[in-house]
């Protein structure tokens, strides 16, 4: 079986006494119970079935141990379908030491042995969005969990900057910016909060937030003027700017097929990437282990306890006592090993696949087959040295000013704003100076013109 996907949601807030963590895990247990039935269980008890939505041979098992004031539950539900595929969903609730914490994971495979591809598309359960919606704050770490929020203006572009660089962030934030167009495809930041519920915060920024966003991030690592951009935890100022994708709104509307088609192409490649990350970085909760093999002592130390007469068997459970406990602890050691290699792993695929794209685009190569791959190949950055193509005769750019900078205005390339009342510039000195500086030094243009519509910055239109 091969984990897809790994959910880790926790409530901390008002979490300090054993009343309101068992109260909250009760909730939250009875959520997950009603989700189970909403998909056909008529009855909750250890095990059971219930209807798959493509009639699959489907049951589910429950799972529990207690420590003290300390539970767990687990709700594990199995899918076989006809040809052999497996599905398995786990959702498990831990009410631990000063806080709950719901632990979900998704996996697929064969029921029995075969080599052959298996096409996966992972989506976000139900239930976790259920969950997601009950009032109160969530978290993954000490990072909040948000709904999809638009932020507008200057100062709050200035705010969600902070948000990405905080070097203790845990989870991914995608922005998503809009052109004098909208969104590059429809609804997508809705769709996309939809779709990584608990796994990304999603934010839409205005072009004056975008603004905050490139002062403090740098061009390279900025995001505006309809694109999109996903913001791994942990980034830096020096970061290769390939390692947070970016997918600007010419890349996203340019893509073979509808916009439609577009956006659920798109939905599902970052759907792939986000979860798949996820599987390899998210790490189950210790305390899972520790109220287990609390539980575990506790039992045996009862069987003990009513043995006592036994001596025979008395010496049995205490080698077997200790032997069982040097499994665990073996066991715990060897989970937490695994635990750190697969977030090396996440990091080093995360790398690899910058290094794919840094290569490709200083090979100049075109971008793999759309329709064939299903996927959207990112841009490397908006502007900058890598990837960099010389106009040639006849090219027809735009740029926007983003600020001046003593004797020129500083200015990057961006798409056609759509109006069509353009200005003569004969002087404009700092503007053509900022192109200048774009284009290598190159000052072979044509023409240059002024968009009389545009605002914030000024849109500028050259003739190569």
């Amino acid at each position: 079986m091969q984990k897809v996907a790994a959910y880790l949601i926790e409530r901390r807030d008002a979490m300090n006494w054993p009343e309101a963590r068992a109260s909250e895990a009760a909730q939250l247990k009875s959520q997950v119970e009603e989700w189970l039935r909403s998909k056909g269980a008529t009855e909750i008890g250890p095990s059971g079935s219930y209807r798959a939505e493509d009639d699959s041979r489907a049951t589910y098992l429950i799972e529990e141990a207690a420590d003290g004031d300390r539970t767990w539950w687990m709700a594990r539900l199995e899918e076989v379908t006809e040809d052999g595929r497996r599905f398995l969903a786990a959702v498990s609730i831990t009410n631990g030491n000063n806080k709950v914490a719901v632990y979900a994971t998704l996996e697929v495979g064969s029921e029995e042995t075969l080599v052959n591809p298996v096409d996966v598309d992972p989506k976000c359960p139900r239930v976790i969005r259920t969950l997601l919606s009950r009032p109160g704050r969530w978290y993954h770490g000490f990072t909040e969990l948000r709904p999809l929020r638009r932020l507008e203006g200057f100062e709050a572009g200035e705010g969600i900057a902070a948000e990405i660089k905080y070097p203790e962030r845990t989870v991914p934030i995608i922005v998503v910016t809009k052109s004098g167009q909208g969104m590059a495809l429809p609804e997508l930041a809705e769709c996309l909060d939809h779709d990584l519920s608990g796994l990304v915060n999603v934010v839409i920024l205005d072009s004056d937030a975008t603004w905050a966003l490139t002062d403090h991030l740098g061009q390279e690592l900025s995001c505006y003027s309809g694109a999109v951009r996903l913001y791994w935890p942990r980034l830096s100022i020096n970061d290769d700017p390939y390692r947070h994708p970016l997918w600007t709104e010419h890349r996203l509307r340019s893509a073979a097929g509808d916009l439609i088609v577009t956006r659920e192409r798109f939905r599902r490649q970052l759907r792939t990437l986000v979860m798949g990350a996820s599987a390899l970085s998210v790490v189950r909760p210790r305390e899972i282990d520790d109220i287990r093999s609390a539980a575990s002592r506790r039992t045996f130390a009862d069987l003990k306890a009513r043995a006592t007469s036994v001596e025979d068997l008395t010496e049995l459970l205490d080698l077997y006592e200790k032997d069982n406990n040097k499994l665990v602890e073996t066991n715990a050691d060897l989970s937490t090993k695994v635990d750190e290699l697969q977030v090396l792993v996440a990091k080093l695929e995360s790398d690899r696949a910058a290094l794919q794209a840094h290569l490709r685009a200083a090979r100049g190569q075109a971008d793999p087959d759309l329709a064939a791959a299903e996927e959207i190949a990112p841009d490397s950055t908006i502007a900058g040295d890598q990837g960099y193509l010389a106009p040639v005769s006849g090219d027809v750019r735009f740029y926007k000013k983003r600020a001046t900078a003593g004797d020129h205005d500083v200015m990057v390339r961006v798409n056609d704003c759509g109006h069509s009342k353009w200005q003569g510039a004969h002087a404009a000195d700092k503007a053509k100076k900022g192109i200048a500086k774009v284009e290598k030094g190159r000052t072979n243009w044509q023409t240059v013109h002024h968009c009389a519509t545009c605002t914030g910055g000024g849109m500028w239109r050259v003739r190569w």
